[in-house]
């Protein structure tokens, strides 16, 4: 988590829609870091950041969400194999290919996993500006694009002026780094998803201290250092709560929506909560 100071000053393009607080259902409850969603929005995948993976559906009325209904939680079947320290199983992000693989970042590891169809899991292979990534300060943030190319975004970067990398594996190349995002004001990479418009999506996280501020931030897909990108939404400190997870669906009626999990930490004093916002597109 960063300690950098940051005082956010609220801006919206991004319209607020709801903010559902999610009270424990089950055991092992909370710290929920990554979020996929149906086209349609409705059904939910989240994973912790404790190796567990819950799904469900969400319910909504007129544009607000008034329910979620879960199964259990359900520990994940990963072999003790991928980890170097198998008291710490950090899955951060979540991301699934058109063929139904799933992919995780482990971010003490500074890894990507792959579940296959028949339920195996496997690493994605080494790179070495992956491996280099500070602990619990490497990847955060994967997603999918339609064409099933793989991009991760770690939360660290070599200085506060430096960019955070793109990563980007494609299966028949491998790994390599097609552009960068500027870092500034404090935030820092937590989430992102390819929207149905074929652009990424990055859900960004300020701590000051005494709370967190968020903001959601659209690039294209051009090769460019140091992308600045388009500023969707930044939210005031204690807005919401730690958030963490993003998915982008669009609604029948054509609307986008950004749809965020929050992590809670497993701490008595803050909440998940799960929060939407309208974009155009």
């Amino acid at each position: 988590m960063s300690s950098e100071p940051i005082l956010a000053k609220e801006t919206q393009a991004a319209r607020f829609l709801s903010s559902y607080h999610w009270t424990k259902e089950h055991d092992g409850f909370g710290g929920y870091s990554g979020i996929l969603l149906s086209e349609d929005g409705a059904d939910f995948v989240i994973v912790s950041d404790r190796a567990h993976m819950i799904e469900g559906t969400i319910f909504r009325h007129k544009d607000r969400i008034i329910g979620l209904r879960s199964n259990a939680m359900t520990p994940l079947d990963l072999p003790d194999s991928l980890f170097s320290h198998l008291a710490i199983k950090d899955t951060e992000s979540l991301a699934r290919d058109r063929s139904g693989r799933l992919y995780m970042s482990l971010e003490t590891e500074n890894r990507v996993i792959r579940r296959e169809t028949n339920g195996v899991w496997s690493f994605l292979p080494h790179f070495p500006d992956i491996q280099s990534l500070p602990p619990n300060r490497g990847l955060e943030a994967l997603a999918i694009s339609h064409d099933d190319t793989m991009y991760a975004i770690p939360e660290a970067s070599d200085n506060l002026q430096s960019p955070f990398p793109v990563f980007r594996f494609r299966g028949n190349v491998g790994w390599d780094i097609p552009m960068s995002i500027s870092r500034n004001d404090g935030f820092l990479p937590v989430g992102a998803d390819i929207g149905p418009d074929g652009r990424l999506y990055l859900l960004e996280r300020g701590f000051a201290g005494f709370g967190f501020s968020s903001r959601v931030r659209r690039f294209e897909f051009n090769a460019q250092e140091n992308a600045s990108g388009e500023t969707l939404l930044v939210t005031k400190t204690r807005r919401h709560d730690n958030l963490e997870g993003l998915a982008v669906w669009q609604t029948s009626e054509g609307s986008l929506r950004l749809t965020m999990v929050s992590d809670d930490n497993f701490m008595f004093l803050q909440k998940t909560e799960i929060v939407e916002y309208a974009v155009s597109i």
